[in-house]
């Protein structure tokens, strides 16, 4: 029985000249459009200038090159939503729904229902974000508030005083209000 040998990271493709962004884009044919061989042969000689012969190229190519590149496009997608799960809700979102924009302006396949659900949280966090600003705003004010109050009480004792004299009061006022 003949050994058989593991196929190459490129194997076929290599003397063929597709850089590796070119190799990706034939990835995502095979793998996201679901191309047949025949038609991403087609392809590659129009698009590349690239002549594959056969079939087992390509097959060796989608095994060796296509499958890892969708497992790694896929594990930075489960990382996007292990960052969400964290909290980081904006930059995974916004990460997303920029590579989502992409394949739509590269004519990839885009799922539009993914990209409302990541353009939804990414307002969601923002409104959160703001509706957590204005109570700490509002906060702010109340304590503001409180204080102003509070010396404007120590104002009306002093003038309500009548045993104080006008230079007493103004000393108890300076003293209250911070004044010299």
């Amino acid at each position: 029985m003949k050994q058989q040998k593991k196929a190459r990271s490129d194997a076929g493709i290599k003397g063929k000249a597709l850089t590796t962004p070119q190799k990706a884009e034939v990835a995502a044919w095979l793998i996201e459009e679901n191309l047949s061989y025949e038609d991403t042969r087609a392809r590659m000689a129009e698009r590349f200038g690239v002549f594959v012969k056969s079939d087992s190229t390509l097959s060796d190519f989608y095994h060796s090159f296509a499958v890892p590149w969708k497992y790694a496009q896929s594990k930075g997608i489960a990382d996007d939503f292990e960052k969400l799960a964290d909290g980081a809700f904006e930059a995974a979102a916004l990460k997303k729904i920029k590579q989502l924009l992409f394949e739509t302006a590269a004519g990839r396949n885009v799922d539009f229902k993914a990209l409302k659900t990541f353009a939804k949280i990414l307002a969601d966090s923002h409104r959160q974000k703001l509706g957590e600003k204005r109570a700490d705003l509002d906060t702010r004010k109340v304590v503001i508030l409180e204080a102003k109050a509070a010396l404007t009480d120590q104002a009306q004792k002093v003038a309500s005083d009548v045993k104080l004299s006008p230079e007493e009061q103004l000393s108890h006022y300076r003293q209250i209000f911070g004044g010299k």
